[in-house]
């Protein structure tokens, strides 16, 4: 008999009981960061959401252009998707993406807000 880690064998239905004791907690964990910031959308003033809107939407913008630069060295410019990128600028690539969300987000909430 061996005792390698590869030869382990885990019930299913034990992997997802561990599963739901990770994901429930994690879950509760994030609605009590992001319940409270929601709330404070709805008081806070709209120059302040306006002007971190615009700053998150520079900053994707400016990681962006820092992510596709290996792209742009190589003279391709028209490639779609972070498919040709390495892995450090792949994360660039999707961490611009989520600064530009948030920043669509918090400018409609202040185009929600003055409509």
């Amino acid at each position: 008999m061996s005792r390698r880690d590869s030869n382990w064998y885990v019930p299913a239905d034990w992997l997802w009981r561990f599963g739901m004791f990770l994901i429930i907690p994690c879950v509760a964990l994030l609605a009590s960061i992001l319940l409270p910031v929601i709330a404070r959308l709805k008081t806070a003033d709209i120059a302040a959401l306006y002007f971190s809107g615009v700053a998150a939407g520079v900053l994707g913008v400016l990681l962006l252009f820092i992510a596709r630069l290996p792209l742009y060295r190589a003279r391709r410019f028209w490639t779609l998707g972070p498919r040709q990128l390495d892995r450090k600028h792949r994360r660039y690539y999707w961490l611009a993406y989520m600064a530009v969300t948030v920043s669509l987000l918090l400018l409609w909430i202040v185009w929600l807000r003055t409509s």
